[in-house]
């Protein structure tokens, strides 16, 4: 059952303490450390034997805090990566850190294992606004970690950046990017704050002792950021993201294109075929193998449906007449034709473009994707 060119996710839950505004699955015991080691090389080891080593073309590590994982644990992660997988054609394998917990021995450690791409979360520049948000880094150490990462010989630098928190000068957003940018970082993720599960910071505003600022206000800087990153060379190749020519994420790019890839840790979630899966969020029950997966089989219209729900994200926009190709064979015209009355006014406003064959969001449309997107759920 050999499967080419899989992408394979790992959750690392560990964290210093959670951040104001983090719902992510994630705690501060990080005596579970060895138990979660065991559990997860015992869980590669059993999917490279069920698919028959199969050919991994990337690797990602979020969090969590990856880099809270010892030296020791993150080289037999490695190990068992490149033992139960082909990894011969690896072409990307990333790490998360956070910028206050990152060491030189680390980071070689890293190297050694075959990571080659660093992805920090960085957030903002502003000490005031991180201490807000429970961050466990300052500035200078953020800038200092993107050096310490080249120095260690990573030279594909990806940074969080965080726009709409209470208190954040939006103006002050523009300047963070152009100092990480300075420091070596050739990939930003932007993402607009996002409460709407429970944590403390949504129950500060919540409870009006935080104000958010004015959703225009944050769409107005967003837009802003948008003109401005190409003239500091980054480009946008997705709807929160922005690298250098060829500095963007192999892996995240898989999730929009519906290419297959394996979750594993607690809360991860995995992805083949039509086959879609939850790991326990309960980190214990995962440590322990109690948990419940949530295990979901697609039918043909949700399948259909999540190729533009997902390839939109993208700058290059889905390749609409094949996918009207697509759903003629499989006998779903109708649906196809349902969709293009529901995203004719989108596109009659320039949210949405047709160029050829291709349709994709403009850069308004980016600022209501979720509205357009609601076309295919």
């Amino acid at each position: 059952m050999a499967y080419p060119n899989l992408g394979l996710y790992i959750h690392a839950p560990f964290c210093q303490r959670r951040c104001a505004y983090c719902s992510f699955t994630s705690t501060t015991a990080l005596s579970l450390e060895p138990l979660y080691v065991k559990r997860l090389l015992r869980d590669m080891a059993d999917w490279g034997r069920y698919l028959e080593k199969p050919a991994l073309e990337t690797v990602y590590m979020g969090g969590g805090t990856p880099s809270l994982l010892s030296q020791d644990s993150l080289a037999a992660i490695s190990r068992v990566i490149h033992s139960e997988f082909d990894a011969a054609g690896l072409l990307e394998a990333t790490l998360e850190a956070n910028p206050g917990t990152l060491s030189p021995e680390w980071l070689k450690t890293a190297m050694r294992g075959g990571w080659n791409r660093l992805s920090l979360g960085a957030q903002t520049l502003d000490n005031t606004l991180l201490q807000r948000l429970g961050r466990v880094h300052d500035a200078a150490q953020c800038l200092d970690a993107v050096k310490m990462c080249k120095d260690a010989g990573f030279d594909r630098i990806s940074a969080d950046l965080l726009l709409g928190a209470p208190g954040q000068r939006m103006e002050s957003v523009q300047e963070d990017a152009a100092r990480m940018i300075d420091a070596g970082v050739e990939h930003l993720s932007v993402y607009i704050l996002d409460l709407d599960k429970q944590c403390p910071l949504k129950f500060q505003v919540d409870n009006g002792l935080a104000e958010l600022p004015p959703d225009e206000l944050v769409a107005q800087a967003y837009q802003a950021l948008m003109e401005y990153l190409p003239q500091l060379g980054l480009d946008p190749y997705e709807i929160s993201n922005y690298s250098r020519p060829g500095r963007h994420s192999v892996h995240n790019i898989r999730y929009w294109q519906k290419k297959p890839y394996i979750g594993l840790g607690p809360g991860a979630a995995g992805n083949i075929g039509n086959l879609r899966w939850t790991e326990s969020e309960n980190i214990a029950e995962w440590i322990n193998d109690d948990g419940q997966t949530e295990i979901q089989f697609l039918s043909l219209e949700e399948s259909l449906a999540e190729i533009p729900l997902l390839a939109l994200r993208l700058r290059s926009g889905v390749n609409w007449s094949a996918l009207r190709e697509l759903a003629e064979e499989l006998g779903m015209c109708g649906l196809i034709q349902n969709w293009e009355r529901e995203l004719a006014p989108f596109i009659a406003r320039g949210l949405l473009r047709l160029d050829g064959e291709n349709m994709r969001l403009t850069t308004e449309g980016t600022l209501v994707s979720n509205q357009i997107f609601q076309a295919f759920v």
